[in-house]
């Protein structure tokens, strides 16, 4: 007999042997299957159609009453069940195994390595629990490598996987995943509403994830000011560093990552545990660098700055005479950045340089940065209103080139249109026609899509 044919053999006889169970206690198959499961996952078992993954057949077993290899047939653990056991062992320590490493490319910044490795590793039949995680990284992979449609399938895929369980934890981070994803290609309207929806959703788990809400409101700041409301932009970001700040320094970064650890322990989620006490001990340490909080004070005060400009200034001013000692580098670097900007519309040029050249001595040692980047393209509009022309392309070229190293393709789209205007007005039509290309370019690859 094929494995295939025995595999379905055990299929069916497991999914009546759990049918049976399951009359004899008078359950019907929605008590069965909540909260972990959906009826019609548990309908598939029983007409065998598909095959419990063990983990599954433990909690079947616990809430029928039985020892799980009571659903089991006899026949089947003599001849089947052994070999199966063991290729099932070796199968998953290989998809755990080219997991965890698409997922290092993808922190390493080689997406398209994991793409490749994902894209081979599809071709096997992959438990469901692995099937979400690959669908979630091979969906990430495809928007770091801007194949939007591919990434936009792979999210509509596990979305099904997602609909047949009752898994709030995954259903959370592929909705995170998909309102990211509409981002990236400018439909920030249905951005705005998927992450709106992630953050009600986490407001009903327990535990809850402090540093993921500080995240979701920040993508709902972008979001609100893409879409040009920006008192709810402000809103959003200022529920987002009020997070950072409730949090502190690195001490109570560590305290928080291992009260999230046994918060998931005690719900049983043994993965999640042990990613937050790694991070925990990963703290211990090396000091991580808080980016989000600099681009929180960033996209704050382009928010402000776009709002309110007479409340804006003794704000940001504020900020850095009572957290002058507190605050880390980048997130200085951020609010001279903002401070930059204001004397510039102010057309106060000579203090706008000031504080845009202190914003990049402090945003350079952290390397290719948001902050960096915005500091030497306000560096290059404060220039380009001095007539320092040379100077000024210099600053557009590096702060550019930055934004194109860290794929943010608004932002580069909006800079590139910007110099562009720049350029036009000094009559280099040539170079501007050029950045108008690079700009429309960004925009239609991001639009493709849709």
């Amino acid at each position: 007999m094929s494995t295939d044919q025995s595999n379905s053999k055990l299929g069916q006889s497991v999914g009546a042997k759990i049918r049976a169970a399951r009359q004899a206690k008078k359950y019907t198959q929605s008590q069965l299957a909540l909260p972990d499961f959906s009826v019609s996952y548990i309908s598939a078992i029983e007409r065998g159609q598909i095959h419990p993954s063990l983990r599954a057949l433990e909690i079947l077993a616990k809430r029928l009453g039985l020892p799980s290899t009571d659903l089991i047939p006899s026949h089947a653990q003599s001849e089947v069940t052994p070999g199966i056991a063991m290729n099932n062992a070796r199968d998953d320590e290989v998809f755990e195994l080219e997991l965890l490493e698409a997922h290092i490319y993808i922190l390493q910044g080689v997406a398209e390595k994991a793409v490749t490795l994902l894209t081979k590793l599809a071709a096997n039949k992959l438990p469901g629990s692995y099937l979400i995680q690959h669908h979630y990284l091979l969906a990430w992979a495809y928007l770091l490598t801007s194949q939007w449609q591919e990434c936009m399938n792979t999210l509509a895929k596990v979305e099904l996987v997602l609909n047949e369980k009752n898994d709030t934890t995954n259903s959370l981070h592929i909705h995170n995943l998909m309102g990211i994803a509409y981002a990236a290609i400018g439909d920030y309207s249905r951005a705005l509403q998927t992450h709106q929806q992630c953050l009600t959703l986490l407001d009903r788990m327990k535990p809850q994830d402090p540093f993921f809400q500080c995240q979701l409101y920040y993508q709902l700041g972008q979001h609100y000011t893409h879409l040009n409301d920006n008192d709810s932009a402000l809103e959003a970001f200022q529920q987002a560093l009020t997070i950072i700040e409730r949090l502190g320094g690195q001490e109570h970064l560590q305290m928080s990552y291992c009260d999230i650890a046994l918060q998931y322990a005690a719900a049983a989620e043994y993965q999640l545990a042990s990613i937050s006490f790694y991070k925990c001990m990963e703290l211990q340490r090396q000091r991580v660098p808080l980016t989000l909080k600099s681009e929180l004070y960033h996209y704050l005060g382009q928010a402000l700055l776009k709002s309110d400009q007479e409340k804006a200034h003794p704000y940001l001013e504020s900020i850095l005479q009572q957290n002058d000692n507190k605050l880390d580098t980048l997130t200085q670097a951020s609010i001279l950045t903002n401070l930059a900007e204001w004397h510039l519309l102010n057309h106060q040029l000579s203090k706008a340089e000031q504080y845009a050249e202190k914003a990049f001595e402090l945003a350079q040692p952290s390397g290719a940065t948001l902050i960096a980047s915005d500091a030497q393209i306000i560096w290059g509009r404060i220039d380009y209103a001095q007539a320092h022309y040379e100077q000024g392309d210099q600053h557009f070229a590096l702060g550019l080139s930055m934004l194109e190293k860290l794929n943010m393709l608004a932002e580069q789209s909006d800079y590139s249109a910007l110099y562009a205007q720049l350029l036009d007005e000094q009559g280099k039509t040539k170079d501007a026609l050029k950045y108008y290309k690079r700009a429309y370019e960004i925009q239609r690859r991001a639009g493709e899509y849709n």
